[in-house]
This record gives structure tokens, sequence and C-alpha cells, in this order.
């Protein structure tokens, strides 16, 4: 790892960058694939604007958007080995650090992470979001994170990062995890204006293999659904059943 505060421009940025003299007890660490370069410029800028302490790791692109996902858990795995002595705070490469992160210097718990409500089919379900999560250095935090990179070395080929934090919940005994506010992973979009963090949700313009085919499952079912009603029309104007 290369500490090198004073590199003016992204473009210039060796394969691992840390600036480390912010005197926070964590690090904002981020991974980025080539294509994410001036994501990752502007992460860089927000966190030097504010002092913080940073850590940014370049990997090559994998199979896929999905592939790439994976990468966070053996990045942030990486990050805790590789940062001994200070707490991993993750954010995606698309991220803008808009106020202190506060948070994260009393944070208690191992993991920190948003655990978002949805209602489904009349079920409540918690999902969780990764864009922003906190990973204490502590026996805790380093159990969860490789318990997570092993799942991603074992992982299908459609499974994201978030899959595999669901899968993992049953290693996880004796991990303390809290609630993060959603103020620190607030979507661009999203309403409000008191973001800590915010995401740019630069993803949505790639192509996502689960997105395509999920699209093709629904084109099928309405097409077949077309065909079956298209037959049973036509069996009803030619085909005449006899009761006896």
């Amino acid at each position: 790892m290369r500490d090198a505060p004073g590199i003016a421009n992204a473009a210039e940025l060796p394969e691992e960058y840390a600036w480390l003299d912010g005197g926070q007890r964590y690090v904002v660490c981020a991974f980025y694939t080539p294509n994410y370069l001036p994501q990752i410029s502007s992460l860089k800028a927000s966190a030097e604007a504010l002092g913080l302490n940073h850590y940014f790791k370049r990997y090559e692109a994998r199979s896929g958007w999905e592939a790439n996902t994976r990468i966070k858990a053996e990045f942030v795995a990486h990050a805790l080995e590789t940062l001994p002595d200070h707490d991993v705070a993750y954010l995606d490469a698309d991220a803008i650090i808009r106020q202190p992160l506060e948070l994260f210097e009393t944070a208690t718990a191992d993991v920190t992470m948003l655990f978002d409500h949805r209602r489904r089919r009349k079920l409540n379900v918690l999902r969780i979001a990764a864009g922003t999560l906190l990973v204490r250095n502590t026996a805790g935090g380093r159990v969860f994170a490789k318990s997570w990179a092993a799942a991603a070395a074992n992982a299908r080929p459609l499974e994201l990062d978030e899959d595999l934090i669901y899968r993992i919940f049953p290693t996880l005994e004796g991990v303390t995890l809290a609630v993060l506010p959603k103020y620190y992973s607030k979507l661009v979009d999203a309403a409000g204006s008191d973001a800590v963090v915010e995401h740019f949700q630069a993803s949505r313009g790639q192509f996502k293999w689960r997105r395509a085919l999920r699209q093709t499952r629904q084109i099928a079912t309405i097409v077949g659904g077309i065909t079956l009603a298209a037959l049973l029309w036509w069996l009803s104007r030619h085909i005449t059943i006899g009761w006896r």
C-alpha cells in the first residue's frame, strides 16, 4: 500500500492509495474498477475536504456487474487486514461525503448497516443495503468480513454482495449489529436534504444480467399467456365437444 497524500489528479492514483493523517479511528474505504475513476475522484475529493482518513484500491472488472459487486466482500476483509489499527467505513465508489461521519467515531457494534423496511405480499421485509457500511476492527467485525468474503468466493454467478450477507447470518453468532440511519446512505434522487453520505447510483446505467433475465421471464410469461388465450379461443371456435 502506498501512502501518497500529495496526488492531485485521480488519474494518477496507484493501485492502492491511502491517506491516514485525519486522526479518526476509522478509514473511509472504497474499491473501484477502472470505469469508476471519475466517481472515485469525487469521493476522494469529498474525503479530503473533510480531512478524513481514506483508502482506495483498484480492481480489474470481472465477468459482469453482479460479479463486480462481490468484490466488496473481498475488499472489506482486505481493508481490515491492511488497516489493523482502524475501523473500515466502507462506501460505494459513487458516493459523496456531505458531512462529518460522527456516528462512526462512537459506534460500538461490530457492524453497522442499513436495514430498509419493505411491505411485500402482506409480509414485513428488512432489505439490507450495503452501500455504506461500518465494520469495526474487532473480533466480531473480522468474523463478519471473513464469512462474507468466503461466501463471495463460492457465490453463484448472479448473486450480489448483499445476497451473501443474508446467507452468512447463521455464521454470525455473537457478532453485534447496529442499524445505520438512512441519511448515512441517501440515494441521490430520494427525498430529503440532510444527507451525510449521498449515493449517485452509477450502476443504473450498467447492463445487469439479473434484470435482463427477470425481464425475459416476464416477457415469456406474457407471451405464454397470450398464446394460451389464443389457443383456447381457436379451440372454442373450431371444436365442438358433445356431452351424453
